[in-house]
């Protein structure tokens, strides 16, 4: 519990501070006429000494102030264009720059593209020229092999018309008697498996 003393000690403390930051005007039922009019002169004293500030500063400093600030206004405004402007033309560059990447990306694939077609093709004509190599190669090689077995069956019948030749004369030189007969025959087979 608050004591009485107490809370009329702190009510007086408060009553002297508020006296003390009110100077004279706190006295106001103690004032006389004469501090009445001096408090009247001083008031008209103070009103016109603040009248004569605002017009000096109205006069002397309001425009050049209003002016710089108003210059100040611009050059952040400018800033702030040129700021968007700025904006805008790297928003461009960018969207450029994303064309350009698309449409190069879109060249290398086309490219990529045609090199892979004109491998396909190189590597068909590749396969197609060993074809036919191949094809030639087993052409000639079965004209070849037909004119070899021709040479072949030519010797063969010459071999054979050489031997029945031989034989005919062996025939003709000998009398002819069966049983010499069969030793010619015998004797041409001899010769023919040699």
């Amino acid at each position: 519990m608050f004591l009485v003393g107490d809370i009329q000690g702190a009510l007086e403390a408060i009553k002297s501070t508020i006296q003390q930051a009110l100077g004279p005007l706190a006295n106001l039922n103690s004032l006389t006429a004469s501090d009445f009019e001096q408090y009247g002169i001083d008031f008209g004293i103070q009103l016109a000494a603040t009248i004569i500030l605002f017009i000096i500063v109205a006069i002397f400093f309001w425009k050049p102030i209003t002016k710089i600030l108003e210059q100040r206004r611009e050059a952040i405004d400018k800033e702030l264009e040129d700021a968007k402007a700025a904006k805008e033309n790297a928003i461009e560059i960018e969207s450029e720059l994303r064309k350009e990447r698309d449409d190069a990306k879109a060249e290398i694939k086309s490219k990529l593209d045609q090199a892979e077609k004109e491998a396909n093709l190189k590597r068909d004509m590749i396969i197609n020229q060993a074809r036919e190599e191949a094809k030639r190669r087993m052409e000639n090689l079965e004209l070849e092999l037909e004119q070899e077995k021709k040479s072949m069956e030519a010797d063969i019948r010459k071999e054979i018309v050489d031997i029945a030749f031989k034989a005919a004369e062996k025939i003709v030189a000998k009398e002819i008697n069966q049983e010499k007969y069969l030793d010619v025959v015998d004797e041409i087979l001899k010769g023919a498996s040699e």
